[in-house]
């Protein structure tokens, strides 16, 4: 490990593992070298734990080609030996494998203050063994002497505690603090090493929930509960020690229970173990779901699949829900049997006691100091349980995290034994290349692709959608490996090449391409990090971005939103562009690099990326065949034909030909059919139009300054800093009543399980009875002990302790398991009224920052279940301390009150010491809390974009980020652990100064002869045992601070009414008929209110009509688009539809009346038929077929061996970008929508499809009447229009047809004939 000098830990140098000498994973036995190929293991990629681990890995990729060990014949039809398979879990000393030496020596000085803090009790039961022995038939004189001497040391003790509590808390604060960040950090690196066929296999929002809940749980016990659990077990070993040395015979006795207890405790942590597991397993699915909907919310609202969303994830909550009811009642079972076995193992002591006082072996003092140790001892392994239970959590959740962590990934970043070309000519050839998803084996692309790309040749790839252009381009990333046949590069292997290397060759741009919450500069800088601020705005120059960019007022500072979600589609492109030049790549790919963008705007940035091809190799993919004509090399992809043969050349997709533009043009073959296709349908009018129409508004000429002039809607740094300071004044105000608020309405929330709260509220309270009930028991069996009758009275007190046992059980059992039922309930009502809250929010509320799926995904994970903490379990532990400490303090006064008085003195220090502890925690963490959220987001950002940080080799540069994000709670750690820890030795000081007060002015009682010694022992009892409850409460400090933030958070978000209400109803529309009109409106997004987006937009549009809007990118079309979807509202002035308020509107009646297909379309990971079925849940499957059909996409999915089972992927990465449009195409169709909206939907299509997809749209929209609004940037698929709208700058610069504009000679007349140009 690297910890520099400055303590900080390098992610960069240091996150691929944590090694031991020679270089290997500690506690991991790699394969041998005899077992290797290439330098790594063969068989089974995943490491094998040593015989020192628990477990076994097993193999994770779900598609290995693997056999199942077949069963042997004693094994068959024993179905129930399957079930009880051990759970996957890591061996403990496996949590600590990220301590380094300095985390080693912290823990080790933490837990030495420990141990000699669990000390302090058995020496205490020594000297109160010492105390009774001296007492008994002493003068007054004698008392008033020995507990003056036992009360000083007793003090001296306290004290010392107190400094050694401080010191151990600290200690290991800063140990985990350390750990965790490490821990985080390489998870997170282990994720980022994967190769791309990992993440095919996996659902982005586990692997997410993964780094967020799982790495939460083992953090949760790396902390002061280690050490605590030290501390536990050495007043544990010294106590027994101290028994044995006093009396061994009495111990043995005692210690004959022990077995029994061991056994019970390790079936029901065992028990508690799986029921965790199984609950984590669950969740990570449905916190999956909850990443999907909310990072693709426009989508789910767009189609008003809120509830059904709602539905699916209530589903798994409910599964979850029903794992932790189980596992509440199988924990107080644990409790409840290892209480019944103690106090029946203190029955057995004292008869058997009473057998050695009677035959002289032992003095009563002596019995009761061993039976003192020995309780002291089982109380604290009592203690010790539920950090038991928490270390099998732990267990189970670290197998999942190591099992990526350790996972070899089938390709190596930064290999160092691979070769780097020391010279790239940038020949690339694909000899005999067969080549098959892993994801989807059964569905073969490629199986004798033979191509050769000279360097410095434009090859362009062509072909119908779903053919293998994509797939080229990805197996010349390498983000997949080839099947059979190789791809060299200048001569050389491209899997023997360092693939990091071989990567910072490439430039790419794709169809969708990915941005990050980030800077506009970040984002550039992420593919080139030693780019200067000059390399970089002359990059933007290049790509045509940099005036937009200066003209922000943060410039290139400023923000971009989750996913570029603040940036329009041509915007993102431009912006990745810029990206692709910064690294000034010897090989340039181009997956559909301009088709977001408009086509005046397409002609520039081509040509910037001609000038920036010269001298390099390009592999381009273009559906526009005029961008590629140029190409010195056009390879015309044939796709796979699903009705051939298995095995034939037909069933695999191939090379059909191959040449330069006027070579297959002149061979009329596919290439020039397609050419002919698309020419005809850009036949460009003869003549202009009479330039007399009326309906034209305005006639305006545009520099390209002009045009180029774009409005970013991103967040503005000063708005956000103002709403945090009214948000931060506003918590401020109101923090003083947010915890008995919280606690108020949480238990509203729980008023369903009121009967099981009661219950649990008074098995609560009779369990807080034991301990004063115990203190007066145990004060009459020393008197006893002292009588000259013991015999025949100590067996009566001995039956009440075994009642006291039974009575223990019963109630911890009820206690425990309806709470934690009333809890579980609670925890499934939270998350589903949060993320129904969420799903309902309107579109800015997802703008704001702070807002971002994977934050929101945090707090539907952690927080729901933090707020259990402030009711459920924690009202019952607050009930069940709170009646000791009441009993306790009456039993006390009934005995004495004014040793009472003086007793109770001490206890609202403890209390003090409780709430000051309380105030610090929720400070800390506050902080901590928003620093994780925010590395979170990175995270999800990461994980979802994993192709965009592969290809950029961005893979260090966002661990840097991750890493820094949580360098503040490391820091912190010092300060919070002694804080807590002196609070903490604190309380432990209280009890000790408590017992010395006590028996001091009980001694001067006992002296003066006011009272007796077994009096005072009752009284000191009684009032330590309430002392003790209240202790209880305070160590859930840290707990319950937490759960009032949580609670603040989630109930915030509940109580934030949406701009827009999808549940609020409103005017339903008898019958939509498409009309509408713009009244002068006014728009600026909600996250920065300053930038004007539209200015008093008039536009009208009659039933019926298609109206396309033109312009350059980013100025307002897919504004319009989203004001009439209502995902915003506008600032000023209005919207009308069909004669009436689109405000009034009920929101989903209107969107059940859109269809929508973006430019961007979202799938879900689910089947193609869920996919299409989202536009209508209800539609039959010959609504699915005939919707499947029109978008021209019906073939290709009966070819898949699943035909529409098959699933698509995370986001529909199984499927090209065309076939993915072309499936959004048909979910929209299936709605039959009386109003569509085309934001550039048919741009991911090759020729040939648009036309028969665009001439499927015609007849519907024909056949439907329906009104039409499109965005598109192909002149050829608006020419038809009613009205062609021209807008600049939020404004309609021009209106008309296409003939009256083509007459106008204005900037459409301009913008046709840069479309079509000469030679079309």
């Amino acid at each position: 490990m690297a910890w520099h000098a400055n303590g900080q830990f390098d992610p960069v140098e240091d996150t691929p593992f944590i090694t031991s000498p020679t270089n290997t994973p500690v506690g991991l036995d790699i394969a041998s070298s005899e077992d290797t190929q290439d330098g790594h293991p063969i068989g089974n990629e995943d490491a094998v734990w040593k015989k020192d681990h628990a477990i076994t890995v097993a193999e994770h990729d779900k598609d290995t080609n693997q056999e199942p060990q077949k069963k042997k014949w004693w094994q068959k039809g024993k179905k129930k030996k399957e079930k009880k398979e051990k759970p996957p879990a890591v061996a403990f000393k496996a949590l600590f494998r990220f301590a380094d030496w300095k985390d080693k020596c912290l823990m080790c000085f933490s837990f030495v203050c420990a141990t000699i803090v669990g000390a302090s009790l058995p020496a205490f039961c020594y000297l109160f063994g010492a105390l009774m022995n001296d007492l008994n038939n002493a003068t007054a004189q004698e008392i008033e002497q020995k507990t003056n001497e036992i009360c000083l040391i007793m003090t001296l003790i306290g004290v010392a505690e107190w400094v050694l509590c401080t010191l151990y808390v600290a200690a290991i604060e800063v140990s985990s603090a350390r750990q965790m960040r490490i821990l985080r950090t390489t998870f997170f690196s282990s994720i980022l090493k994967q190769e791309v066929a990992f993440f095919d296999g996996e659902k982005s929002g586990e692997l997410t929930n993964r780094l967020s809940s799982d790495v939460q749980i083992i953090s949760g016990l790396m902390g002061v509960k280690i050490a605590n659990l030290v501390q536990y077990v050495a007043t544990f070993f010294f106590a027994y020690a101290f028994a044995f040395w006093q009396s061994w015979r009495l111990t043995l006795i005692m210690l004959c229970v022990m077995p029994i207890m061991a056994v019970c405790g390790g079936i029901m942590a065992k028990l508690v173990a799986n029921f965790t597991t199984k609950a984590q397993d669950t969740y990570a699915t449905a916190g999956g779901i909850a990443q999907e909907v909310l990072s693709s919310i426009r989508t789910v609202q767009a189609f008003c699949a809120m509830e059904r969303e709602c539905e699916r994830y209530g589903v798994k909550i409910t599964e979850v829900e029903k794992v932790g009811i189980k596992k509440g009642f199988w924990l107080g079972m644990s409790q409840g049997v290892t209480f019944f076995v103690l106090f029946g193992s203190y029955a057995l002591a004292f008869y058997y006691g009473s057998y050695l006082i009677e035959w002289g072996l032992n003095t009563g003092g002596t019995v009761v100091a061993v039976f003192f140790s020995v309780l002291i001892g089982a109380f604290q392994m009592g203690a010790a349980g539920p950090i038991f239970t928490d270390i099998a959590q732990a267990r189970g959740a670290a197998y999942h995290v190591y099992h990526i962590i350790d996972r070899h990934p089938s390709m190596v970043v930064d290999d160092p034994t691979s070769e780097k070309l020391e010279s790239l000519q940038g020949q690339i050839e694909f000899n005999h290349v067969a080549f098959r998803y892993p994801s989807r084996s059964d569905v073969p692309i490629f199986n004798d692709l033979n191509l050769t790309i000279k360097p410095g040749q434009t090859v362009a790839l062509v072909g119908p959608s779903g053919s293998g252009k994509s797939s080229i381009i990805s197996l010349i990333e390498r983000f997949y490996d080839v099947e059979g046949g190789n791809i060299t590069v200048d001569g050389v292997q491209l899997q023997k090449l360092n693939l990091q290397w071989w990567r910072e060759q490439i430039g790419i741009v794709t169809q969708e391409p990915t941005l990050f919450s980030a800077s506009v500069l970040d984002n550039i800088k992420y593919a080139n990090p030693a780019a200067t601020q000059e390399d970089i705005i002359q990059a933007c120059k290049d790509a045509y971005i940099h005036d937009v960019i200066s003209k922000l007022p943060n410039g290139y500072d400023t923000q971009v939103g989750e996913g570029g979600s603040q940036l329009s589609g041509g915007q993102k492109q431009r912006v990745a562009i810029a990206r692709a030049i910064i690294k000034n790549p010897k090989i340039l790919l181009l997956d559909e690099a301009t088709s977001a963008l408009d086509r005046q705007s397409e002609m520039i940035v081509q040509e910037a990326l001609q000038n920036v091809m010269r001298g390099r190799t390009v592999i381009t993919i273009a559906h526009r065949l005029v961008t590629i004509q140029d190409a010195d090399l056009i390879c015309y992809i044939e796709p796979r034909d699903p009705s051939a043969p298995e095995g034939s050349y037909a069933s695999f997709s191939h090379l059909l030909e191959s040449g330069s533009h006027k070579v297959l043009v002149a061979q009329n073959g596919a290439y020039a059919r397609m050419w002919n296709t698309q020419m005809q349908a850009e036949q460009g009018p003869e003549s202009p139009g009479s330039p007399s129409s009326p309906s034209v508004l305005k006639k305006h000429g545009l520099t390209f300054e002009q045009a180029n002039e774009e409005v970013f809607h991103d967040v503005e740094e000063s708005a956000g800093n103002k709403q945090g300071k009214r948000d931060k004044a506003k918590a401020k105000a109101e923090n003083k009543k947010s915890k008995l608020a919280s606690l108020k309405r949480t238990a509203k929330l729980n008023k369903p399980e009121w009967c099981w709260v009661t219950l649990g509220v008074i098995a609560s309270a009779i369990a807080g009875t034991s301990y004063p009930i115990y203190a007066v028991l145990f004060s009459e069996v020393v008197n006893v002990f002292y009588q000259p009758n013991i015999r025949e009275e100590v067996w009566k007190w001995c039956l009440l302790f075994v009642g006291l046992g039974t009575l223990n059980l019963i109630s911890i059992v009820v206690k425990l398991y309806c709470l934690n039922y009333a809890g579980e309930k609670l925890t499934t009502r939270l998350r589903a009224m949060l993320f129904r809250a969420l799903v309902h929010m309107e579109i800015g509320f997802f703008d704001m920052p702070g807002n971002e799926s994977g934050a929101l995904c945090a707090r539907l994970a952690s927080d729901t279940t933090e707020i259990q903490h402030l009711w459920g379990g924690a009202i019952g532990t607050n009930v069940q301390a709170g009646v000791c400490l009441v009993m306790g303090i009456i039993i006390a006064f009934i005995v004495s009150w004014n040793l009472a008085l003086v007793t109770a003195s001490a206890v609202p220090a403890m209390i003090l010491a409780g709430i000051i502890n309380t105030k610090f925690m929720f400070g800390f963490n506050q902080k901590s809390g928003t620093a994780f959220e925010a590395a979170q987001q990175v995270a999800t950002e990461s994980i979802s974009g994993c192709r965009t940080v592969f290809a950029f080799n961005m893979q260090k540069a966002q661990v840097t980020r991750y890493d820094s994000l949580l360098e503040g709670p490391r820091r912190q750690a010092l300060i919070k652990g002694i804080v807590s820890g002196f609070f903490f030795g604190f309380s432990q000081f209280i009890i000790f100064g408590a017992f010395a007060l006590s028996y001091w002015y009980g001694g001067q009682l006992v002296a003066d002869g006011t009272l007796t010694f077994d009096q005072v022992l009752k009284c000191s009892f009684a009032l330590l045992m309430g002392a003790m409850g209240v202790g209880e409460v305070y160590s859930m400090a840290g707990d319950q601070t937490s759960a009032v933030q949580a609670a603040d958070r989630v109930y915030e978000i509940l109580d934030r009414v949406p701009a827009i209400d999808t549940t609020a109803g409103g005017q339903v529309l008898a019958q939509v008929q498409g009309s509408g009109s713009f009244k002068d409106v006014g728009f600026s997004y909600p996250s920065r209110p300053d930038v004007k987006i539209l200015r008093h937009l008039n536009l009208d549009f009659a039933s019926g009509q298609r109206i396309a809007l033109l312009g350059s990118t980013g100025c307002g079309k897919s504004t319009i688009i989203s004001l009439l979807m209502r995902y915003y509202d506008p600032k000023t002035g209005g919207i009308d539809v069909d004669g009436a308020a689109l405000k009034g509107l009920d929101v989903n009646k209107w969107r059940d009346s859109i269809g929508i297909v973006s430019q961007e379309p979202v799938l879900f990971d689910d089947t193609v038929e869920a996919n299409i079925k989202y536009g209508k849940p209800d539609a039959t499957e010959e609504e699915m077929h005939l919707a499947a059909k029109r978008a021209n996409i019906h073939n290709i999915i009966m070819s898949l061996p699943n035909g529409y089972k098959t699933q698509v992927g995370a986001k529909g990465s199984q499927l090209s970008g065309g076939q993915k449009q072309r499936v959004a195409i048909a979910r929209c169709i299936i709605r039959k929508p009386q109003v569509l909206l085309l934001d550039e939907a048919t741009s991911a299509l090759d020729n040939v499809s648009e036309k028969e997809v665009q001439a499927a749209l015609d007849d519907i929209i024909t056949q439907d009447k329906m009104t039409v609004l499109t965005v598109a940037h192909r002149l050829s698929t608006i020419k038809n229009c009613n009205t062609i709208i021209i807008m600049d700058q939020g404004k309609i610069l021009e209106q008309g047809s296409h003939e009256e504009l083509y007459a106008l000679g204005g900037d459409y007349r301009r913008r046709y004939d840069q479309y079509y140009g000469t030679g079309y």
